[in-house]
């Protein structure tokens, strides 16, 4: 009995049309059972789970849907677009509809309520609209803004750096979960032997819903098993999705395939060595998203960052009049939209373009699928658009250069012309005489 029955999981995927060997590991065991602490740890901090905090505001649920049209991917088209000089005029006139000035509304409503106000009060107090006890609010001294302004840029310089070092940590994670998918495919396709067709085919099939799994494991509200389909069988994404965590239930998966496949161990171990840098860049993106940067950084820069806004125009009236209104909105949102850069890319997972690399180890898979199926091994060409597979043309490439030297020996590609019909070949000749044909087909095909 497998070890999911004995602890009263479900049946491993595994079980149904394998080798008797994977069932037999147990190797779906569905998390940590109820009641466990580490699964009530997992259960407290899982993804997208948020104790204690506020339902968002309007505000904040903008930022958040807008997340996703920053799931970018670059393609030769956007780069002549994003190096283009009209860019300037581009980004100016796109600042109205802009989601950063859409998410920074609430702080800059509050710069412009508060920058009116003083104008208005200043102004009547100099015209000597007020009683003649009101005080004048005026800031004489520009030192305070000057003695600290070099604080406040190293607190944002060192917010928006350490955010864009976790932001390209994430990316970089993630290309080589991409790298990893292609390579132990590559790896498997080569090593499995052809007759253990459905431990080649789980292997092409678990390792995309890795990434997919990773991909709903980081985000909040994302389908996994909407995601899984087409991708795994029904009974295999019924086994995900009763695990708690179902990114190393896959790799549980794709480690009993490499065990059940009996490779050599040169193979084995390469194999083995992809599946753990699986899991290292799901510990490094769950460390991402479990840790923040420290909480005080992110709280003292905007209150620093505010106190400085809300003295700013009661120092910008003397110099600037009317003008004070405009310069510190505009002030404003340029300093608080760098720090709230840092704060959007603090967390990438929900920005980043997971979906298409994810969609893009999927591709990969299938096609290295393809070129190593059975058909594309037979050796038989079918038409000019068939896609080669890696054997053919090694075979290709064997057989010309193995031609080459009999067609120099022998005069021609048309065979061994002193052997009548029917005449019985030794072994050599018919050795030869197949490398000839075979030629034959090689040229045909180029």
């Amino acid at each position: 009995m497998g070890l999911g029955m004995a602890t009263g999981q479900p049946p491993s995927p595994l079980a149904k049309g394998c080798p008797p060997g994977l069932a037999a590991q147990g190797v779906i065991t569905g998390g940590y059972p109820h009641g466990h602490p580490l699964g009530e740890v997992a259960r407290e901090v899982s993804p997208g789970g948020s104790p204690g905090g506020d339902q968002p505001r309007a505000a904040s649920a903008f930022k958040e849907q807008s997340r996703e049209t920053a799931r970018v991917v670059f393609d030769f088209a956007r780069w002549k677009k994003h190096r283009s000089t009209n860019r300037y005029l581009r980004h100016i006139t796109g600042l109205p509809v802009s989601a950063l000035v859409r998410g920074l509304a609430g702080p800059l409503l509050y710069i412009l309520v508060l920058a009116t106000g003083v104008c208005v009060y200043q102004y009547c107090y100099q015209a000597g609209l007020l009683p003649i006890d009101f005080l004048d609010l005026e800031l004489k001294s520009k030192e305070p803004f000057a003695l600290t302004s070099f604080a406040l840029s190293l607190l944002l310089v060192f917010r928006t750096n350490a955010s864009y070092e976790r932001w390209d940590g994430a990316r970089k994670m993630w290309g080589l979960v991409l790298n990893r998918s292609r390579d132990i495919v590559r790896q498997g396709l080569a090593w499995i032997p052809h007759d253990q067709v459905e431990l080649r085919s789980l292997l092409c099939r678990w390792t995309p819903a890795f990434s997919k799994s990773l991909m709903c494991h980081l985000r909040k509200d994302e389908d996994l098993e909407k995601e899984l389909r087409g991708i795994l069988l029904p009974y295999e994404i019924a086994a995900v999705m009763q695990a708690q965590h179902r990114p190393n239930y896959v790799m549980q998966v794709l480690a009993s395939i490499v065990k059940e496949a009996n490779l050599p161990t040169a193979a084995g171990l390469a194999m083995e060595q992809n599946i753990t840098v699986f899991e290292d860049c799901l510990g490094g993106c769950e460390r991402i998203l479990r840790t923040p940067i420290p909480l005080f950084y992110t709280r003292h820069t905007s209150r620093f960052l505010m106190i400085m806004l809300t003295m700013l125009p009661f120092s910008l009236w003397g110099t600037c009049a009317w003008s004070t209104i405009p310069l510190t909105v505009v002030i404003a949102f340029l300093l608080l939209g760098v720090e709230e850069i840092g704060v959007a890319i603090e967390e990438p997972f929900s920005i980043l373009a997971l979906e298409a690399i994810s969609n893009t180890a999927l591709a990969n898979v299938r096609e290295l699928q393809a070129t190593h199926s059975t058909s594309a091994l037979s050796g038989d060409f079918v038409g000019d658009s068939d896609l080669v597979s890696a054997p053919q043309m090694l075979a290709i490439a064997t057989a010309s250069a193995v031609g080459n030297s009999i067609e120099e020996e022998y005069g021609g590609l048309g065979g061994m012309p002193w052997v009548q019909p029917g005449t019985a070949l030794t072994a050599e000749e018919e050795e030869e005489e197949q490398v000839l044909r075979a030629r034959q087909r090689s040229k045909r095909r180029w």
